[in-house]
């Protein structure tokens, strides 16, 4: 389980979704988010549970702004718990 936790950390998912969102591809972001929004579920990572919902919200408004703002604070946990892990 612990080694699945850290795949999902390090996965290239996080970069994606920005890049989706910067680029205003609203339906690759919501593929993205729908995928990792099931990862995290799967792992009972309950610290992105809130964020993940509130992202997937962004994504149905389309703001850009929004959606960055959110992706910024899961990957300051996300880099948080990768710093930690070594």
């Amino acid at each position: 389980m612990e080694s699945e936790i850290l795949a999902f950390y390090k996965s290239l998912d996080f970069m994606k979704l920005g890049q989706a969102i910067q680029k205003e591809n609203w339906q690759t972001a919501a593929m993205i988010q729908r995928r990792m929004e099931m990862k995290i579920k799967e792992l009972q990572l309950e610290e992105f549970s809130t964020n993940i919902m509130n992202l997937r919200q962004c994504i149905i408004r389309k703001d850009v702004h929004g959606g960055k703002q959110i992706l910024a604070l899961m990957i300051a946990k996300r880099v948080r718990v990768l710093n930690n892990s070594k």
